[in-house]
């Protein structure tokens, strides 16, 4: 039996050893110096990497967890280790909890038969994930001792902000959604926590700005601000957007679609927030007018069946494909002939750029952002919020140019490259790090 994966910490104690594993031992780390009072001081070496401890809800490979995948992969090793401690344990299907392994950042293992027991009573769930999380904590403080401790999504921060009390160790916080969205999820009390413990939190990284005046207005300062300037691997992205072609092919041909089918494509879980609703209520009256066109929805949720059976009821099923979740999105995006942005609170999200970067002419809903990305880059049509007559509009436009949209994606394409590379944001995150790290 591999002993790595029964007892993943104490195979991980060992392989601290190895100077390219992410976990390296809290040993010699300081200098002691003194001053002219005899005082003495410990200074942390220039050279040593900062241990950053990621607290995450889930590693589904979207969103946060799909920034968190890149800030462990793109930071280099030699500045940066990293391990990660996820509130829900992995069930066997996080993809990116396998990459988190490979990388020596993951610990720990997928528990199939007692979270199928455990799921049956919602309490014992939570109170089980709550023990399993604290348990993995204690050992990584033990064996990891992080230098920094970095919050992303929600529920992290019932374990992250009493460490942070306890260890007084730097705490940072990825802020994962808008304050609008946190509600509609049933999590109203996490801008509350914000307003009151914003002491606590000695940076909040952002990469909205529509989340950055939500910050500023229950009292968060600027100095305790850090918006990302990049969240996209654009050299990925041009690497899938060169085979265009190819992809186009495949996926009609994986979805039995004809090879001059019409794609939609719309990215997200399945939840109102999202606003898939309304795509497919659009859907209904262009399929007479384009019967060659198909919508495809990545991701998965709660709203599955209401979906499905709204589409029967509309005649509409067989020009509807939920794929659900999927370990390789760009190939989608390079398929595709147009993005459907129909989230209802946010004005732009990960999704969103990486349609930007591959060049897809964008059909978004208003929802009132004074940084609204349509209005001033230009690489679609903006409509009102929740308008499935809009959206319709929208999508027949786009349809009927001679290119369908190409143009205007080719300004997204443009926007990107020049403004949205991941490295930047990532060596904004190390340099975070390393200033709180060093007491700066």
């Amino acid at each position: 039996m591999d002993r790595s994966n029964k007892f993943p910490y104490q195979a991980n104690k060992h392989a601290l050893k190895n100077e390219g594993s992410n976990l390296v031992p809290y040993f010699n780390e300081t200098s002691s110096e003194a001053d002219g009072d005899g005082k003495v001081n410990k200074k942390i070496k220039d050279d040593t990497p900062v241990r950053v401890l990621h607290l995450i809800d889930r590693i589904t490979g979207y969103g946060t967890t799909r920034l968190l995948w890149d800030i462990v992969r793109l930071t280099p090793p030699d500045k940066v280790k990293h391990l990660v401690i996820s509130f829900s344990p992995d069930k066997g299907k996080w993809i990116t909890a396998d990459l988190l392994r490979e990388k020596g950042a993951y610990g720990q293992v997928p528990k199939r038969r007692i979270l199928k027991l455990l799921d049956r009573w919602s309490l014992t769930w939570f109170l089980g994930r709550y023990i399993s999380t604290i348990w993995h904590v204690c050992k990584a403080l033990i064996w990891f001792r992080p230098d920094i401790i970095n919050v992303h999504t929600t529920y992290a921060l019932t374990i992250g902000v009493p460490l942070k009390v306890l260890l007084r160790r730097p705490m940072v916080h990825l802020v994962p959604s808008l304050f609008s969205q946190m509600v509609d999820e049933g999590k109203p009390w996490v801008p509350r926590l914000y307003a009151r413990f914003h002491g606590l939190f000695d940076c909040f990284f952002t990469a909205a700005s529509r989340c950055q005046d939500e910050l500023h207005a229950v009292g968060i300062p600027n100095s305790k601000i850090a918006p990302l300037r990049g969240i996209l691997d654009l050299e990925e992205i041009n690497k899938i957007r060169h085979k265009r072609e190819q992809f186009h092919k495949t996926i009609r041909e994986n979805y039995h679609l004809p090879s001059d089918a019409f794609i939609a494509l719309s990215v997200g879980r399945l939840d109102s927030s999202k606003g898939h609703i309304y795509a497919l209520e659009a859907l209904s009256s262009l399929v007479q007018q384009f019967p060659k066109l198909y919508w495809l929805l990545v991701g998965d949720g709660k709203q599955r069946a209401e979906l499905e059976n709204r589409a029967k009821d509309l005649g509409t099923y067989t020009h509807m494909h939920l794929v659900g979740y999927q370990d390789d999105l760009l190939p989608y995006y390079a398929a595709a002939t147009m993005f459907l942005r129909t989230m209802i609170f946010e004005e732009t999200n990960l999704s969103t750029y990486k349609a930007m970067a591959m060049g897809l002419p964008i059909i978004g809903f208003d929802t009132g952002c004074e940084t609204e990305l349509l209005k001033t880059v230009g690489h679609g049509i903006l409509v009102p919020n929740k308008s499935v007559a809009g959206l319709s509009a929208a999508v027949a436009q786009i349809l009927t140019l001679p290119d369908h949209g190409r143009e205007l994606g080719g300004r997204g394409i443009e926007f990107c490259q020049a403004n949205l590379d991941i490295r930047l944001g990532i060596e904004d995150i190390t340099a975070v790090y390393k200033k709180l790290r060093d007491g700066g």
